[in-house]
């Protein structure tokens, strides 16, 4: 094999490599960061009410999504748990720190999984049950 060929082939595994140990890295992290109900640390929309949680389900998701939205609406009513139910996320500005990206990053993650989406307290998970999100609640609530 000629050397340029051999340089070429060395090249390419090392860039391979790097590529995988920056995506297993990013994912080590986001791992980390998840509670132990698979919550991550997102940013709350803006105006969003504390104590409150949203429960996100477009309004063209599938009917299992909507069903899924409406049980877990009704289980935290009944949980005594302020929740509100919205297809949209309020934007928001915010100054582009490495933080900030992680944060933005993160909340990119939940919100491109299984529909229901949950925010609750700073805390977000696609598709959880009642039951993680009461315990996320109340771990997260605010005494007051």
């Amino acid at each position: 094999m000629p050397l340029f060929l051999r340089i070429l082939v060395i090249v390419c595994l090392l860039g391979f490599g790097y590529h995988w140990w920056g995506q297993r890295s990013e994912r080590l992290a986001i791992t980390r960061a998840m509670d132990q109900n698979g919550f991550l640390p997102i940013p709350m929309p803006a105006g969003a009410e504390p104590g409150t949680v949203l429960i996100f389900a477009p309004v063209n998701c599938t009917k299992e999504a909507a069903q899924r939205a409406a049980v877990l609406s009704e289980r935290l009513t009944s949980a005594g748990i302020p929740n509100l139910r919205t297809s949209q996320y309020g934007a928001q500005t915010f100054t582009p720190t490495e933080e900030n990206h992680k944060a933005f990053k993160r909340l990119d993650i939940v919100m491109r999984g299984e529909i229901p989406i949950a925010l609750v307290n700073g805390m977000g998970k696609a598709n959880p049950t009642a039951d993680e999100v009461i315990a996320v609640y109340k771990r997260t609530k605010t005494p007051g």
